[in-house]
């Protein structure tokens, strides 16, 4: 487990370095793409599943992914927007971009709450807790690079 969080640590710090440093957007896509592989495989190395349940588990899955990847692109759109306005930051844009960075953070939390209550409906809770433990500490090392490589607010002059 270590191990792959460690290694998700580094190939989701390409994810968030490729969010601010290059607005290439075909990149972006082709590191998301990875970083969800990356994911599908942490979560299948660390969570036990019958062949019945993995017939139940894996759609839903795939539709968390699709939601999450919306957010996720939302985030993107929201740091791209940041970062052009980060030398001239004015107070409106500032205030925009504050609520835009609470309603992506919200919409996030949304996603999980419903498809934890999907997941609950045909899976034991034990599984669906394991699994959103894995989210929840592979979302908080994303969060964690892509702050670290976000600068923080100039103050002004």
């Amino acid at each position: 487990m270590k191990k792959l969080i460690v290694l998700s640590l580094l190939f989701f710090a390409s994810v968030s370095f490729a969010q601010i440093q290059s607005f290439d957007s075909e990149y972006i896509e082709e590191v998301k793409a990875d970083a969800w592989g990356t994911y599908v495989e942490i979560v299948a190395d660390n969570l036990t599943l019958t062949d019945e349940q993995v017939q139940i588990f894996t759609p839903i899955l795939e539709s968390y992914i699709a939601d999450q990847t919306k957010v996720a692109d939302m985030r993107i759109q929201n740091t791209k927007d940041y970062m052009m306005n980060y030398y001239d930051l004015d107070d409106a844009t500032a205030t925009k971009l504050l609520n835009k960075a609470m309603e992506i953070e919200q919409e996030r939390l949304n996603i999980r709450r419903e498809y934890m209550d999907k997941m609950l409906e045909k899976l034991p809770p034990q599984i669906v807790g394991k699994f959103f433990q894995l989210d929840a500490r592979i979302f908080a090392l994303i969060d964690l690079v892509r702050m670290s490589a976000t600068p923080l607010v100039r103050e002004e002059e």
